[in-house]
């Protein structure tokens, strides 16, 4: 138990922010031409949209930054912020199992 403690598992390691990108992609059947400027952020969202900021390395919950709609399982996740600007869209991506868990 001590060393499961001590050892990160493969089962808990957050997806990158272009893994996130790319699920959006598919799930919204997005093309090249929206690959334009897109922003993105390692957040804490709380079930009722709250957003504050977060490290990805650490899970730490810092400053509130904003609001969005409450996230699809009412629950709060760690999770991308990734922000299209060509489609005036932000989605938000569960860390872990790379769900969409909150749009804007």
């Amino acid at each position: 138990m001590m060393d499961s403690l001590n050892r990160s598992s493969i089962n808990y390691l957050s997806i990158s922010n272009d893994t996130a990108v790319s699920i959006i992609f598919k799930h919204e059947n997005l093309s090249s031409h929206h690959l334009n400027n897109i922003h993105s952020h390692y957040v804490y969202i709380k079930g009722n949209g709250e957003i504050y900021e977060s490290k990805k390395d650490t899970n730490f919950i810092g400053n509130y930054v904003g609001k969005t709609s409450p996230t699809i399982t009412t629950g709060n996740h760690f999770g991308w912020q990734i922000n299209f600007p060509a489609l005036n869209k932000t989605y938000y991506v569960d860390h872990l199992r790379g769900e969409i868990i909150s749009t804007d």
